[in-house]
C-alpha cells in the first residue's frame, strides 16, 4: 500500500528472560522480567481517488445530520459576526490580505535564489529574510485560520469537517509489526467500516488502567504515543498544505515547531 505520512513511535514492555541463578545444588534455570523499548513504525495510507468520494459522501451525510439538529453553516455565523464586527470585520480582512501577499512574495523570492551558488552577501541576507518571512506569514495565517476556525467550531461546516479527519485517521491509520521476524502492517483502529472502528477508538480512549488484554494494550500504547501527530498529519493534507512525507514534515515544522524550522 502506499503511504501518506509514516513515523516512529517508542512503547515499553515487559517480557520474561531465562536466565541462570545459583543454588545450593548447583545452578538453576529460571525467568525474571525485563524492561524493554519497542519502535513501531505507524503511517497513514495514502487515499485513492476512490477513498476520496466515499470521504465526500461521508462528509455530506454528516453535513446534512447537523443541518438537521439545528447548527448554523459557516456562511450564516459569519454574516451574523460581520454584523457584530467579529473575526470577519474589514480590518481583520485586511491584514490577512496582507500577510497573505507578504507569504507569496517571500516564496518567489525563496523559489527564485534557493539552490542558487552565486547569491552575493546580499542577495543570501535576502534569502533569509525571506525564508523567516514565510515561515511568520505561514504562522499568522494559520494561528487567524485557527481562531476563525474556533468561533466556527459549533457551525455544522466545521463539525462534518471534525469528523471527516476522525474518519480519515481512522480508516487509513496503520502499523508495523515484527510476527516471526518479519515486518507486518497492522490497522491500528480494529473493525470492519467507521462504526467499528470508532468504537475501538473510544475503547482505547476509555482504557486508561483498565486494559490488561495484550494485543489491546499493545494499540493503546501505539495510540497514545501517535493520535496527536495522525490527526495533524491528515489535517495538513486536508487542507492542501503538504500532500507527501516530505511537504507533511515540512508543514509540521512550521505549524507545531516554528523554532526548529526558522533554524533550517
Amino acid at each position: 500500500m502506499k503511504e501518506l505520512y509514516s513515523f516512529d513511535v517508542k512503547r515499553e514492555v515487559e517480557e520474561q528472560v531465562p536466565y541462570t541463578r545459583k543454588g545450593k545444588n548447583g545452578p538453576i534455570e529460571s525467568t525474571k522480567k525485563v524492561k524493554k523499548t519497542i519502535k513501531n513504525k505507524v503511517f497513514l495510507r495514502k487515499p485513492t481517488g476512490s477513498d476520496v468520494e466515499n470521504a465526500e459522501f461521508f462528509y455530506g451525510q454528516k453535513y446534512n445530520e447537523f443541518i438537521n439538529a439545528g447548527f448554523l453553516t459557516r456562511a450564516m455565523l459569519g454574516k451574523r459576526m460581520g454584523d457584530l464586527g467579529g473575526m470577519h470585520d474589514k480590518t481583520t480582512e485586511e491584514e490577512l490580505e496582507i500577510a497573505i501577499m507578504e507569504n507569496i512574495e517571500a516564496s518567489r523570492t525563496i523559489e527564485f535564489y534557493e539552490g542558487s551558488k552565486t547569491l552575493t552577501d546580499a542577495q543570501k541576507e535576502k534569502l533569509v529574510e525571506a525564508k523567516k518571512t514565510f515561515a511568520g506569514t505561514r504562522r499568522n495565517i494559520h494561528n487567524y485560520e485557527s481562531s476563525l476556525r474556533e468561533q466556527f467550531n459549533q457551525t455544522a461546516d466545521s463539525k462534518a469537517e471534525q469528523k471527516l479527519i476522525e474518519w480519515f485517521v481512522l480508516n487509513f491509520s496503520f502499523y508495523e509489526d515484527s510476527v516471526d521476524d518479519k515486518k507486518q502492517s497492522f490497522p491500528l483502529f480494529e473493525g470492519e467500516g467507521y462504526k467499528e472502528k470508532r468504537l475501538y477508538y473510544l475503547k482505547l480512549i476509555d482504557g486508561d488502567g483498565d486494559i490488561t488484554e495484550p494485543s489491546l494494550l499493545k494499540s493503546k500504547k501505539i495510540f497514545d504515543g501517535s493520535f496527536e501527530t495522525l490527526i495533524r498529519a491528515v489535517s495538513i493534507w486536508y487542507n492542501k498544505m503538504g500532500s507527501d512525507q516530505k511537504t507533511i514534515e515540512k508543514s509540521m515544522k512550521e505549524l507545531f515547531d516554528p523554532d526548529e524550522s526558522e533554524k533550517e
